[in-house]
């Protein structure tokens, strides 16, 4: 695991750039986004250029783990902030900067296996030659020839990238470039010594002698392999590969061979049409590629099609067969469409046999009733003809049932619910209809589990409500489901909620305060203890800008995680209602425990939330259980504890937490479901155990 701001040892120093301006000791809140977003895109393009530079370099010096660890953790991290600030710059080259970027590290890390692979056969070539094997020289030779287009293409690509950078940022990139042009020119002089002295070029001619070809009527294709020096290949049997099919023939003393060819998905017309000489593993011949002239016709094949059970609901399985066939040869490797009531809902190819075979869940999106699953060939003016097939099935309607609670939270009305089909299973994707009795409508969609939840606006003088939640979706199989729910009038207030404009203003400007050198401390918490700000680092005036950098993006997801779920802390008062209305309960109004914070995170799909939540409660626990202090990063959380003597095994756990923190609060997309409900069982066990 790599250190936050750490890197390998052959990783460029980077400057931070410096600003006559100071504006990096200012509220970012109070500066233009231009001026602040365009000095952050700058050093970030710095930081990211160096390190595609040093994984040159180390590629060069043969040192391949140093080459991809640069490349790591680390980049990705600073190439998501880029993507996230090229957004906000005044400048729109920083856009494609970033796409540039992201392409760079992708060929970058494919250079480096491409080239250590080579290192890796030629040192297999050598041992083969010394040996006295020619056929493992053979082939490894020819494995080498591939690795070392792939090399070259990769090369290309990459320089490509890297001059698409230094043409939209102010990065130097010329001696990454030299490295890399360098490195390829030396595996592409060495390969071609290994072609002379193993292997042997061919020459591949050939002709189309039918004018027409088509699946009914193959075209006779008429061809002749020569080696490099003008003898044939004489008396073989050699493998072809026409399109994306192969195909062995017979060559004749003259080296000629005769084959057919029987277009599929060729488009219709006179085609130049690709045929390669395919040699063995271990011959010593060389591959060669030519084409030749045909006038491709069509010919509609029959599809037939069958479908089971002919009854369905939503979720069921559904069983789908099409076969294409001409005369009575089946047509293989075609594409084949399923398609309920213009709707797509499977993609398959024809076996050897032309069949195609398909097993659909059933989706909410078709009407019940009397419909056709179509099976069809998605071609036009090809080969093949594109025609279709139908049989018949019965869609029937399934009932669903609907839940929904609110609660009076200090933005307005918390409100929650869940859509499931009458047997309990949870139904994604759709729409629910919410509305007051004040009038207020909105439109929520449920999540993968089924459930949703918003913020609806608090009536005037917190007067009581009723929250009516309709799904009754026009075009779907599912039925209408109605839920209310009414509270009574009570008080609002309470804290903030979490992920509000409050929360991150407070965030920055306590970093920008710590800056300063502030003898302020607000005693408010993040979040309403998601984050506290006891474990912020006090830094000095070099690392000002990286601080307000990671405030800006804690702020920027938090905002974001507010602007998609609406989070926000339940208060005193709650009610819950399933299909029918109920009267609001009087509830304790308790600062929410740790695991109502993360349960209704989870439950809400709050991933990021709930992924920060358990990272605060294993901080605060280790900070007090082994003494730490509580000014450290997440990173030199894992360090500190790791000396402290925390057993390898609750490291395993902590370094889980600190991994999904650290995505929650950096990268702009939100942390894998799985990744926080396991962060947040890691944290239960350290709450719970108290070894840490």
């Amino acid at each position: 695991m790599q250190p936050e701001d750490g890197g390998p040892a052959l990783d460029r120093q980077v400057e931070t750039p410096a600003d006559n301006n100071k504006t990096q000791q200012e509220n970012p809140d109070s500066v233009s986004d231009g001026e602040y977003s365009d000095e952050t895109a700058a050093w970030l393009a710095q930081t990211l250029g160096g390190r595609l530079e040093n994984s040159s370099i180390a590629l060069s010096n043969d040192q391949y783990d140093q080459a991809r660890s640069v490349l790591g953790d680390d980049y990705d991290k600073r190439l998501e902030q880029y993507v996230d600030v090229a957004g906000d710059t005044s400048s729109d080259t920083d856009d494609t900067a970033a796409r540039e970027f992201e392409a760079a590290r992708e060929n970058q890390r494919n250079l480096t296996d491409e080239v250590q692979r080579y290192r890796q056969q030629y040192a297999a070539y050598q041992t083969a030659r010394e040996r006295g094997n020619e056929r493992e020289a053979r082939i490894t030779a020819r494995a080498m020839e591939r690795t070392a287009s792939n090399i070259s293409d990769r090369s290309e690509e990459l320089t490509q990238n890297l001059e698409q950078i230094e043409n939209a940022t102010s990065v130097d990139l010329s001696s990454g470039q030299s490295e890399i042009t360098e490195t390829t020119e030396n595996i592409t002089a060495t390969q071609a010594e290994i072609r002379e002295e193993t292997l042997v070029g061919t020459t591949l001619t050939v002709r189309a002698i039918d004018a027409t070809a088509s699946f009914r009527d193959p075209g006779t294709v008429s061809g002749r392999i020569q080696t490099e020096n003008g003898s044939v290949i004489a008396d073989e049997a050699i493998e072809l590969r026409i399109e994306n099919r192969t195909r062995t023939v017979q060559t004749d003393s003259d080296g000629v061979f005769e084959t057919r060819y029987q277009p599929r998905s060729a488009r219709l017309g006179s085609q130049p049409i690709s045929i390669e000489y395919v040699p063995d593993a271990d011959s010593v011949y060389l591959s060669d590629n030519a084409t030749f002239t045909i006038d491709v016709q069509q010919v509609t094949p029959d599809v037939t099609s069958e479908v089971a059970p002919d009854t369905v609901g939503y979720d069921d399985r559904l069983n789908a067969t099409a076969s294409v066939r001409v005369e009575s040869t089946g047509v293989d490797t075609v594409p084949v469409e399923f398609a309920i009531g213009g709707t797509v809902v499977a993609r398959t190819t024809t076996g050897p046999n032309g069949t195609a075979t398909e097993t659909i869940r059933f989706p909410a999106s078709i009407n019940d009733g009397d419909r056709q699953v179509i099976a069809r060939i998605p071609y036009e003016n090809r080969a093949i003809a594109g025609v279709q097939s139908e049989a018949s099935v019965v869609v029937v309607e399934t009932q669903t049932a609907l839940s929904v609670n609110a609660a009076r939270a200090a933005e307005g009305i918390l409100v929650r619910g869940q859509l499931r089909t009458a047997a309990g299973a949870p139904v994604a994707g759709r729409p629910v209809r919410l509305q007051t009795g004040a009038g207020e409508t909105q439109r929520v969609v449920t999540n993968r589990t089924g459930s949703f939840r918003t913020v609806l606006e608090n009536p005037p003088n917190n007067d009581s409500v009723t929250v009516i939640a309709t799904f009754d979706e026009p075009r779907s199989n599912l039925g209408n489901a109605t839920a209310t729910a009414t509270m009574a009038a009570g008080s609002g207030g309470g804290n903030p909620p979490v992920g509000s404009d409050s929360d991150s203003d407070l965030l920055i400007d306590t970093l920008v305060a710590i800056l300063l050198g502030s003898d302020e401390n607000p005693a408010t918490t993040f979040g309403n203890g998601i984050i506290g700000y006891s474990w912020l680092p006090v830094l000095g005036g070099g690392a000002a800008l990286a601080v307000v950098v990671a405030a800006w993006f804690i702020a920027s997801r938090v905002r974001q995680s507010r602007e998609t779920d609406s989070t926000v802390p339940a208060e005193a008062t709650e009610v819950s209602a399933t299909g029918s209305e109920q009267t609001v309960t009087q509830l304790d109004a308790t600062t929410p425990t740790f695991e109502d914070r993360v349960e209704t995170h989870l439950d809400s799909g709050n991933y990021d939330a709930a992924a920060m939540a358990a990272y605060t409660a294993v901080h605060d626990a280790l900070a007090v259980q082994n003494g730490l202090d509580e000014g450290v990063t997440h990173w030199e959380l894992l360090r500190q504890s790791q000396e402290h003597g925390v057993p390898a095994e609750r490291m395993a756990d902590l370094e889980a937490v600190v991994e999904a923190f650290e995505t929650a609060a950096f990268a702009p997309t939100s942390v894998d479901p799985a990744r926080a409900e396991a962060a947040v069982e890691r944290a239960r066990e350290f709450k719970s155990n108290g070894d840490s």
